[in-house]
């Protein structure tokens, strides 16, 4: 074989593959020729001395069991602990200590509550009343006061009779346009007796052909006339509004790289002035609208019912019900209250 021919063979697929295989024996025998074969082998453990054997202490299980004494708890009561005060040292535990006790309250068997009285109407009683003075919501505080109208019988008693004031707090309901009140109420007996009740005011509305009832009849809420603060308040918005716009038309503004920008020129300074303070006085006008655009106005002579929601009893009523007592036990010394003397010298 020439060198042409040998040479043409390496190239072949049959000779580089054949090159191949040579050269990866030959890597495989350089590299075992730098292996140590003494290496991975686990050295030999030197065997303990006689001295090292005494030196090491034996692990020995050993077992201890105690006598289990069961707790006999006393039969009689012990006596509570001595103080100090007594005069001696207490010559047992059980004169010093007293034993935890826990006591266990006995649940009720009945509820109990006040007695009904004879004279008594059931819950959801419907008061006939009429308003006396005339109210609006544009007060959260504005009173209600009216008259019943009719009396009001359970059982072939008398419980309420005609002409009993009745006296609430109005509350603005915006969304229906009503005033309404719900929560306490206080009844005054022309005697002088007073009653807190919980009710809700409804709407008492009579058929206009005078044949029966209204159909808002019973209605959450007196319906009454809605009266606007400002007539004018709309006119006023739409033309701070439109003289606002036409002062940002007017103006010239300039493009630049952080966009829009106004030309600071004269020309542009009243207008942006004027533009800023007609668009902060809309805004002042819109949000008195909102807030103050309207109240509700429910006249005088009103009839309206009184929904009750609890049972009405009348033994509950007493002269001076609304009084406040505040009875406060204290164990301080009266305080002495020394005048205070004036500066200047008296002769």
């Amino acid at each position: 074989m020439n060198p042409r021919n040998a040479i043409t063979f390496l190239r072949s697929p049959t000779g580089v593959l054949l090159a191949f295989v040579v050269l990866l024996i030959g890597a495989i025998i350089f590299v075992k020729g730098f292996y140590d074969p003494n290496k991975d082998r686990p050295k030999p453990v030197a065997a303990p001395t006689p001295a090292e054997k005494t030196n090491k202490t034996s692990q020995i299980m050993q077992t201890i069991q105690r006598e289990f004494v069961p707790f006999k708890p006393p039969h009689g009561t012990p006596p509570t602990m001595r103080t100090q005060s007594d005069g001696r040292q207490p010559q047992d535990i059980n004169d010093a200590f007293t034993p935890i006790s826990l006591y266990a309250e006995p649940p009720a068997t009945e509820l109990e509550r006040k007695p009904l009285g004879k004279f008594y109407a059931p819950f959801g009683r419907l008061i006939p009343c009429e308003l006396i003075v005339t109210i609006d919501s544009s007060s959260i505080q504005t009173p209600i006061i009216g008259l019943i109208t009719e009396d009001i019988y359970h059982d072939g008693r008398l419980i309420i009779p005609a002409g009993t004031e009745v006296h609430g707090t109005a509350q603005a309901d915006r969304k229906r346009e009503r005033i309404a009140s719900n929560g306490g109420w206080t009844l005054v007996w022309q005697t002088g007796e007073e009653l807190h009740l919980d009710g809700i005011a409804l709407d008492r509305e009579k058929n206009p052909s005078g044949d029966g009832w209204g159909i808002t009849d019973g209605s959450a809420g007196l319906r009454g006339q809605v009266l606007k603060t400002d007539n004018l308040a709309e006119l006023k918005l739409f033309a701070a509004t439109f003289l606002s716009g036409a002062a940002s038309a007017l103006t010239v503004n300039q493009q630049t790289i952080y966009g829009s920008q106004l030309v600071p020129t004269l020309q542009n300074a009243p207008l942006k002035g004027a533009q800023d303070v007609l668009g902060t006085y809309a805004q002042q006008i819109l949000d008195t609208i909102q807030r103050d655009g309207f109240y509700v106005r429910v006249t005088a002579g009103k009839e309206f019912y009184l929904y009750v929601t609890q049972t009405i009893d009348k033994s509950d009523a007493v002269v001076g019900g609304t009084r406040l007592i505040v009875t406060e036990p204290t164990n301080q010394p009266p305080t002495t209250v020394v005048p205070l003397l004036s500066h200047r010298n008296n002769p």
